[in-house]
């Protein structure tokens, strides 16, 4: 493959440095891009939105300076590939002019929140995503359930599954290594979020007494709720001082989980997985500590807290298989394989 020039339009958090930004999938996927060879040139559109308002606010007539620089900046370069990561300050109608312009230019937005409508933050994430549409020629959407493609008419338009991607420069740890730990299990959460617990939406503050309840010998470190918020690189190094992850997600859908799932699987911890998430499909039994009901969570939390090596075990195998399949180059190789149309199936397991 040629080495492509490559805009990558998202949120790289240069300005405003809040949450795990040096983990997120903008990152990882300028670094599979550039080991495969290509050159990536990246537009931090929010920051830029904050740049040409007042005081570092987004402002009405900042969106239209910043449409306009992004156009002059894509223009200027020509690149043969533009990415959008939740670039929702660019508008569709600046994507159509450099379109116009640099026709043979591909252009593919990716997007990892939730796109279930029974959830308010899916609901959104659904109107921004439809914006575009009509502009980008492929959606990835980390979640694989195909009903809920159905907003995105996907008879017309390209739609498909992206998973959140590991990355060997970026989750660096080997937590299956030691034994004992600080932390026996980390999850991050504001308190009063809804997550799906085993089949009952309970906040994240009623999960976390629950199971200071019912493991109590537990060493639990739940930022935000039993222990201060943590982000960017304390974040990952709480991670790497925690043996087991819950993996909760808003609502259950077909291989959707949030990018927590990347950062706990590919620094080797143990992540504890509903079964109804179809990550079963992917892992086996014994690559993580899949679960089908809260009981049986409880059960497995003190069982690995007594038999340190046989968590140890499972949370190498799932770290070697995450990284085998979602490393940041294999994920980079498949979103241009769906752009340049030599894609094929058997080359990316993922893809059930």
């Amino acid at each position: 493959m040629k080495s492509l020039r490559i805009v990558h339009c998202a949120n790289f958090n240069t300005v405003r440095l809040k949450g795990c930004y040096l983990a997120s999938m903008g990152y990882k996927l300028n670094n599979g891009l550039t080991r495969l060879g290509h050159q990536v040139m990246c537009y931090s559109d929010r920051d830029m939105a904050r740049l040409f308002g007042i005081l570092g606010k987004k402002l009405f007539f900042s969106t239209w300076k910043n449409n306009s620089n992004f156009k002059k900046f894509c223009l200027n370069l020509k690149p043969d590939v533009i990415l959008l990561g939740h670039a929702d300050t660019i508008l569709p109608q600046t994507i159509a002019e450099i379109k116009e312009k640099l026709p043979n230019t591909k252009v593919l937005q990716w997007n990892v929140d939730p796109i279930n409508p029974q959830i308010e933050s899916g609901r959104n994430n659904i109107k921004n995503i439809k914006t575009k549409l009509d502009v980008v020629d492929y959606t990835l959407i980390t979640t694989g359930d195909k009903k809920l493609y159905a907003p995105f008419n996907p008879f017309k338009n390209k739609i498909g599954f992206i998973p959140n991607p590991t990355d060997k420069s970026i989750e660096t740890a080997q937590v299956f290594e030691s034994q004992n730990l600080p932390y026996d299990v980390f999850f991050a959460s504001s308190p009063q979020v809804m997550r799906d617990f085993g089949g009952e939406i309970m906040s994240a503050a009623n999960i976390a007494n629950f199971l200071n309840e019912k493991c109590a010998n537990a060493k639990l470190m739940f930022p935000r709720i039993n222990a201060p918020s943590v982000d960017g690189v304390e974040y990952l190094e709480k991670l790497a001082q925690s043996a087991m992850v819950l993996n909760l997600s808003r609502s259950i859908d077909y291989l959707y989980s949030s990018d927590r799932m990347a950062h706990a699987m590919g620094n080797g911890c143990l992540a504890f997985l509903d079964r109804r998430s179809g990550f079963n499909q992917l892992f086996a039994e014994d690559e993580a500590g899949f679960y089908s009901n809260k009981e049986e969570l409880v059960e497995k939390i003190n069982q690995y807290i007594k038999e340190p090596q046989r968590r140890m075990q499972i949370a190498q195998k799932g770290w070697m298989r995450y990284h085998t399949l979602f490393n940041e180059v294999q994920i980079a190789k498949y979103l241009l394989s769906l752009l340049d149309g030599s894609f094929k199936q058997e080359d990316y397991p993922f893809i059930i």
